[in-house]
């Protein structure tokens, strides 16, 4: 994303490719022309209807931006789900900048949502050397039982 920055300036978000009929879940971005080894984004909305969606790119929550979104985010109004909702900012401020995004293509866990956020503490536990040995025997028990 730093390198991507260095080409592009200006607010560079991680995207990354959903099933079309589950982008009503994310925060999707419009994609422009390509940019090094992203694309500008020309739009975004948060939790777009089903099938309005712009493109199946979701913002997986990796942002470099700047700091005017700060000022943005202090007087916000709530948007979808009754939430502040930070793509509602980003919209504001990709009035007056340009933003970039950086097809992501690592492993994520959409803790949004409850399966994601289990499946993101047992990964973040089974990848901790000092937490690992805590809960290792006590997963596999668990998934033993369900056999």
């Amino acid at each position: 994303m730093v390198d991507l920055y260095e080409v592009s300036g200006g607010n560079v978000i991680a995207v990354e490719e959903c099933a079309p009929e589950l982008a009503h879940r994310y925060g999707i971005v419009a994609p422009g022309e390509k940019i090094g080894e992203g694309f500008r984004i020309t739009g975004m909305v948060e939790k777009p209807p089903q099938g309005t969606q712009p493109s199946n790119f979701f913002i997986n929550g990796r942002y470099i931006l700047q700091p005017e979104i700060f000022e943005i985010l202090s007087t916000q109004e709530s948007g979808a789900g009754n939430e502040i909702q930070l793509t509602d900012g980003m919209l504001k401020l990709l009035k007056q900048q340009n933003f970039t995004a950086y097809h992501y293509r690592g492993e994520t866990y959409d803790t949004g949502a409850k399966d994601g956020f289990i499946m993101a503490n047992v990964a973040f536990a089974l990848d901790r050397p000092d937490i690992r040995g805590l809960v290792e025997a006590d997963l596999k028990a668990l998934i033993s039982a369900l056999k």
